[in-house]
C-alpha cells in the first residue's frame, strides 16, 4: 500500500521486554493486511511498515510499546556547499582544473557554481575538463572540490559569457607521516609513545571503512543496512567513515597522517548510505554485545528517537562511552549528540592551517578565542548540550583514494574519540563495564578541557588536551 511508512517498535519496559514483543507483533501482523514486517534487531526491536490505521490499532492494542517513525539518518555533509538547482541550460562555460606545480590535468574534481540563491554542479573528466551549465550569466564563485591529494579552491566573480575556459590550478597537499594540525593542538604529539590506545575497543558507526588501506586495519564489524551483506562493512561509498577512521587510528607508518590512537582495536558498523534510526539502534546493540568501549557517531537526525535514546542508555549502563558530532547546520544540536548519555562534540578551526583561496576559508566563524588564532566553525550546531570542542576545519585524513582535508563536526568527534581511547588505556581501572566507565571518561575529558573563551554553547567546556587528560598516568 502506497501510504505505508516505516515504524520502529520497542517496549517501554526495557531490554528484557524487547526480547518478548515478537509474539505480540507477529500476532498483530497475522491480523492486519495493512502491516508488513521489515526486520528485527538482534535484541528484539522490530521495524514494520504500517499505514495510519494500522499504526493507531497497534498503539491502542499495546500501549506499552513505543511505535515511532523510523527516521532516515543524516550523514553530516561537507558544510558550505550550495544546494544544487535543476535548471534548463541558459549559460555555460568550459573549465579546466590542473595541478599548480606540474600543470597536469586533475580528474574527478567536483565544481560547484554558487549563484544568486542557486547552486550548480559538474565533474572534471580524465582531461581535467568540465562544462559548467547555469541559469545565470554570472556566479558569485566557483568552488573546486577535489577527491583527494589537493586543497580545494574558490574562484570569485565568474562570468558565464566569457568564451575563455576557466582555468583553476590546485595546490597539492603536503603528505607526510605526521599528526594533523588538529592532533597537534590536542597534544597527541606530546603523549608518551607507549600510549597508543592498545587494547581499547573503538567502534565507528558510519558509512563503512575501506580496510585495504595500509594506514589501518579494522578488526571487524557489521553492515546493518536492510538486505545488505552483514560482512560488507568494508565498503565506503562516501569516504566519510574512512576519513573518520584515519583520524582515530591511522598508524605510525601512514604516508599522509597519523591517528590519535593507532593501536586501538577498530570496529566498523556500516549504517550508510540509506540508513535509518533502526540501523543505528542495531549498531548500538552490536556494540553492547561485543564489549565495545567507545563508539563514535559522526551522524545524526534533527528528530529525537525514544528507541535510540533507550539503546544508548543501555549502552551507557554497560560501560560504553558514546561520542557524537553535534551537526553541521548552524542550528540546535542534533541527535544522538543531544542525548544526555552522549559526549557532544563541536568544531573549531585555526588560522594558518589552510590556503586563503581554499573553501576552508568559508567556514571561518565570527567567534574567536583569546589568542585570536582559533575560531568557532560557522557551520557547527550549538546549544547547552555541547560537551567539548575539537579541531574540525581542514583536517587531513584518509579517504578511499588517498588523503583529503575535510571540514565538519564529523572530523572533530573522532579527535575526541581517539583521546578517549588513550584515557581508557592509560587508566585501566576505569574499565568497569558499568555506567561508571563512560562517566569516568567524560569527567576526564571535561577536566582536561581548556576554556578557549568562546561561548559555552559553541565550545562546551572547551578543548580537551591529551597531556592534562593523561597527567595522572604512572
Amino acid at each position: 500500500m502506497s501510504n505505508r511508512r516505516r515504524f520502529l517498535i520497542a517496549s517501554r519496559l526495557g531490554r528484557t521486554a524487547d526480547a518478548q514483543i515478537s509474539s505480540q507483533v507477529d500476532a498483530f501482523l497475522a491480523r492486519s493486511e495493512a502491516a508488513r514486517a521489515v526486520r528485527s534487531t538482534t535484541l528484539g526491536r522490530r521495524v514494520l511498515e504500517l499505514d495510519d490505521a494500522a499504526r493507531s490499532e497497534l498503539v491502542a492494542r499495546h500501549p506499552h510499546l513505543i511505535v515511532e517513525e523510523d527516521q532516515p539518518l543524516k550523514l553530516f555533509p561537507m558544510p558550505g556547499l550550495p544546494d544544487i538547482a535543476l535548471t534548463e541550460e541558459k549559460y555555460s562555460r568550459e573549465a579546466i582544473v590542473v595541478d599548480e606545480s606540474t600543470d597536469r590535468p586533475v580528474p574527478n574534481v567536483t565544481l560547484y557554481g554558487v549563484g544568486l540563491g542557486a547552486g550548480y554542479k559538474t565533474l572534471t573528466d580524465v582531461k581535467g575538463e568540465a562544462r559548467l551549465i547555469t541559469a545565470e550569466s554570472k556566479l558569485a564563485s566557483v568552488i573546486a572540490s577535489p577527491q583527494h591529494s589537493y586543497w580545494s579552491r574558490v574562484v570569485s566573480n565568474v562570468s558565464l559569457t566569457d568564451a575563455t575556459p576557466l582555468r583553476i590550478p590546485l595546490r597539492p597537499l603536503q603528505q607526510m607521516p605526521s599528526y594533523s594540525w588538529g592532533h597537534r593542538l590536542m597534544q597527541f604529539d606530546r603523549v608518551h609513545p607507549r600510549w597508543t590506545g592498545r587494547g581499547v575497543r573503538i567502534a565507528l558507526l558510519d558509512s563503512g571503512v575501506i580496510d585495504s588501506l595500509t594506514d589501518f586495519h579494522p578488526a571487524g564489524g557489521l553492515n546493518t543496512l536492510d538486505g545488505g551483506d552483514p560482512r560488507a562493512w568494508n565498503v565506503d561509498e562516501h569516504g566519510h567513515g574512512t576519513h573518520c577512521a584515519g583520524i582515530v587510528a591511522a598508524g605510525p607508518l601512514a604516508r599522509g597522517v597519523r591517528g590519535g590512537a593507532p593501536d586501538a582495536n577498530l570496529f566498523v558498523l556500516k549504517v550508510f548510505p540509506g540508513g535509518f534510526v533502526s540501523d543505528l539502534v542495531e549498531a548500538v546493540e552490536w556494540c553492547v554485545l561485543n564489549d565495545i568501549d567507545i563508539i563514535n557517531m559522526s551522524l545524526g537526525s534533527a528528530a529525537r528517537s525514544e528507541v535510540l535514546g533507550a539503546a544508548l542508555l543501555e549502552a551507557h549502563e554497560h560501560g560504553v562511552t558514546a561520542i557524537a558530532a553535534v551537526g553541521n547546520d548552524a542550528t540546535r544540536v542534533a541527535y544522538p549528540a543531544a542525548f544526555p548519555t552522549v559526549i557532544a562534540v563541536s568544531a573549531i578551526g585555526r588560522y594558518g592551517t589552510f590556503p586563503l583561496d581554499s573553501a576552508h576559508v568559508l567556514k571561518v566563524g565570527d567567534q574567536v578565542d583569546r589568542t585570536g588564532l582559533l575560531f568557532a566553525a560557522n557551520f557547527a550546531n550549538f546549544g547547552p548540550e555541547v560537551t567539548v570542542t575539537a579541531p574540525g576545519v581542514a583536517v587531513l585524513s584518509t579517504v578511499p583514494s588517498g588523503y583529503a582535508a575535510w571540514d565538519g563536526t564529523s572530523m572533530a568527534s573522532p579527535m575526541v574519540t581517539a583521546l578517549a581511547g588513550l584515557i581508557l588505556e592509560t587508566y585501566p581501572w576505569m574499565r568497569t563495564r558499568t555506567a561508571a566507565q563512560p562517566e569516568y571518561v567524560r569527567e576526564c575529558l571535561v577536566g582536561a578541557a581548556v576554556d578557549l573563551g568562546l561561548p559555552a554553547w559553541y565550545q562546551g567546556r572547551g578543548l580537551p588536551r591529551a597531556l592534562s587528560a593523561l597527567s595522572g598516568a604512572v
